[in-house]
């Protein structure tokens, strides 16, 4: 009977006659191959994962290198490039299959065609991957060809990329931003305040910068390639209106290989204006329109400026009193010499509405008659009542309650936001002193048809106003300390360290602001944001405003990498083979593939 059941046997199928012999081996009935032995008896002679787990030169582990501080891996292509992706995605497939020897086209081994990858989970600190790779090759002389499924593990150690390795040696950088907002002294600047909180909320455009430096009147940031300049640059563009100048510097240049080594410098000057001031804008100003000649409000800083006429007329088309410049045209007419700054928010003066009429409106006839408190306000976006609407406002100045009875007529835009009893902040020109060549050539500077106000409201008082009595003490002791040194070395010295020490603080302080650090001032900045819901609108539509840009930028990017075509081994794999099990092996003498069965997940290829 034994020898009976090994004897060949002939089976009939589909019609077709097959032969089945035992195996030389084992014994078990197989169908008749090169080699007359069954699948598990050829890998046992045949091992196809001691090939693929075999490193460069002949090592036993394959090791990929991950910067520890930007966490990119290493690409095997002959260039010490890293690149940044995610983990278990089918970029760090391509990465992983190139780092084995096995698979390159120029392999001394028995060539390996790569028929289906995937990965093993693994701990996320064991600094292991694994991946189940599926492949077939031609064994004995080409005689047979088997497929077998292995499990393949990558050893990951840190080494550090060229970038993180500039980032962390002196004079690597090769570009430079120059942030400057270029106005007096005594003037505060709200444009790069508006910039800080930008930059704290934005951690993607802050990853760029090397170092960053304070200056008189802005900010320098410092980049490895003159490309994260120009998108830092761009991105500052957006939030505040600024004219953009690059220029570069030859540093040195090897004229046999036609290499130079430049230096670039992105000058980012920023108007200088900012919400709430007063402005004269020139008659001459071709770029304003309507508002040429007048006086002006800065109302809105973004990608352009917008105003609004600070004694606008009593008109019933209200959109004629606001008008916005872009940088480009504010630069182009001459700059400050054609809008000019009269007055900056630290000279505002707060004012008691007594009384309010609202100018060309329906409504207004509903409460000449009534009480004008009941009115109803703008509330926000979602309200039914624009925000801006003339108005005729009778106020007083609050530190004159209790002192005199002398009140001020005005047109305000504000009609909308105000009501009998608030408290409003405004420039008072009566008692103001204005600039001298302004005074002395009126009538070059405005227009016929204008009549100089005496009260500009500019907005409402709402949340606690900063004090600056913390900066004042600062400086009184400061000046205490100067008077106790006596002798004229020490006091240079003492003037010196303490000129080091503000810059020192400073530094720290701006950095810390635009989250460069990890400390407690964005409490500082929510803040500030309360206080000023303004500008805290301004800031959401900047932002808004961004995260389209980089939405469109990022899918930009997408199209353009799924257009590469992505070869994991150097070649396309042909067909999708699916199989389960760990150690699954088919032998056929003419090279075709054994039984499929499904339920694995789909190739890298496919992917």
């Amino acid at each position: 009977m034994s020898y009976r059941a090994n004897m060949p046997s002939r089976t009939t199928i589909n019609g077709m006659t097959t032969v089945e012999i035992p195996c030389c081996i084992c014994g078990t009935m197989i169908q008749s191959n090169a080699v007359n032995q069954c699948s598990s008896c050829l890998a046992q002679q045949v091992d196809l994962r001691g090939l693929l787990q075999r490193g460069p030169g002949g090592s036993s582990d394959i090791i990929i290198h991950q910067c520890r501080q930007c966490r990119r891996f290493e690409r095997n292509d002959g260039g010490r490039k890293y690149v940044s992706v995610d983990l278990e995605s089918p970029e760090l497939m391509a990465i992983l299959l190139k780092h084995i020897p096995a698979l390159a086209s120029n392999s001394s081994g028995p060539k390996m065609q790569l028929k289906d990858a995937m990965f093993v989970w693994t701990e996320p600190n064991s600094m292991r991957i694994k991946v189940r790779l599926t492949v077939r090759t031609q064994v004995l002389d080409a005689a047979v060809t088997i497929q077998q499924r292995c499990v393949v593990e990558f050893h990951i150690k840190f080494h550090q990329c060229g970038d993180c390795n500039r980032e962390y040696t002196n004079r690597t950088w090769q570009a430079l931003v120059q942030l400057r907002q270029r106005r007096g002294n005594d003037e505060d600047r709200k444009g790069l305040a508006v910039l800080e909180m930008a930059l704290a909320r934005n951690a993607t455009i802050r990853q760029h910068v090397l170092s960053m430096d304070t200056s008189k009147q802005g900010f320098d940031f410092y980049f490895v390639s003159l490309t994260n300049a120009q998108y830092f640059a761009a991105y500052l563009a957006k939030v505040a209106p600024m004219r953009i100048q690059t220029t570069k510097k030859l540093i040195s240049t090897d004229v046999k290989s036609n290499i130079s080594n430049l230096k670039h410098t992105v000058s980012c000057d920023m108007v200088p204006l900012c919400r709430d001031d007063l402005v004269l804008i020139h008659k001459r100003h071709t770029s304003a329109s309507h508002l040429s000649g007048r006086l002006a409000l800065v109302t809105k800083m973004s990608s352009v400026v917008q105003f609004v006429d600070a004694s606008p007329t009593r008109t019933p088309v209200l959109s004629t009193s606001f008008g916005e410049m872009s940088p480009e045209a504010y630069y182009k007419a001459g700059g400050d010499k054609m809008v000019q700054v009269l007055s900056s928010s630290r000279r505002l003066q707060r004012f008691i509405v007594l009384d309010l009429e609202l100018c060309h409106d329906d409504t207004t006839k509903q409460y000449h008659h009534s009480n004008n408190n009941d009115r109803p306000l703008y509330q926000g976006p979602s309200s039914t009542i624009d925000k801006y609407a003339l108005a005729d406002v009778v106020v007083a100045r609050e530190s004159d309650f209790g002192r005199n009875d002398e009140t001020y007529t005005c047109v305000t835009h504000l009609g909308n936001l105000l009501q009998a009893g608030d408290t409003v902040l405004g420039y008072d020109l009566v008692s103001s002193v204005l600039s001298g060549a302004v005074v002395d050539d009126m009538d070059s500077c405005f227009n016929h048809q204008f009549t100089m106000p005496d009260i500009v409201l500019v907005k409402k008082v709402k949340g606690v106003e900063k004090d600056n009595n913390s900066i004042n003490e600062e400086e009184s002791e400061d000046h205490k300390a100067l008077e106790k040194t006596t002798s004229g070395r020490a006091k240079k010295r003492e003037k010196r360290r303490k000129r080091e020490e503000k810059k020192t603080r400073a530094l720290e302080e701006a950095a810390s602001r635009m989250g460069f650090m990890d400390t407690n001032h964005q409490s500082t900045f929510e803040q500030e944001l309360e206080n000023d819901p303004d500008l805290a609108d301004e800031l959401r539509t900047a932002e808004r405003e961004l995260v389209e840009a980089q939405q469109q930028q990022q899918q930009q990017q997408t199209k353009d990498r799924d257009t590469v075509p992505a070869a994991a081994n150097g070649e396309a794999a042909d067909d999708h083979q699916e199989e389960s099990g760990e150690d699954q092996l088919a032998v056929d003498k003419e090279g075709e593939a054994g039984k499929e069965e499904g339920g694995t997940p789909p190739s890298i290829a496919d992917q």
